[in-house]
């Protein structure tokens, strides 16, 4: 599962790059070169943080379940945004914006499931341990 974790971190933080180059390439800053290659850069991580979760040990269901669905948005939003490039289209790009807005939700959310999972798993196992003392 620490895989998973420090996994699921990176792509948070490449996320939030690419939100950023999007907003500059949106208000013509850079080039689209540098939000395309981080774009796949993201979906590599993604990709790698989804094989993490599934094999993960113990099964996290809400994070095997989440991490598929982040792949398949980031999947969709390749495609959304070369079809943005190819013709242009404003509403194909305010799709690309909703869409990347729905990916960073489900990343946000990924976040706080692995913290309440962490805190929960570590409580109990300090519980079953007996290892507290009053003193």
């Amino acid at each position: 599962m620490k895989t998973g974790l420090v996994l699921l971190r990176l792509t948070g933080a490449a996320l939030g790059l690419q939100l950023l180059l999007g907003g500059f390439l949106t208000f013509g800053f850079i080039s689209a070169g540098a939000h395309i290659v981080m774009g796949f850069i993201l979906f590599i991580l993604a990709i790698a943080t989804m094989a993490a979760w599934l094999v993960s040990k113990p099964a996290l269901r809400p994070m095997q379940v989440l991490a598929v669905v982040i792949v398949v948005l980031l999947l969709l939003q390749i495609i959304l945004g070369f079809a943005t490039l190819n013709n242009g289209s404003q509403a194909i790009a305010f799709v690309h914006f909703v869409n990347a807005l729905a990916i960073f939700g489900a990343t946000i959310s990924g976040t706080f499931i692995t913290m309440r999972f962490d805190r929960v798993s570590s409580e109990a196992t300090t519980h079953d341990v007996g290892t507290i003392r009053e003193e």
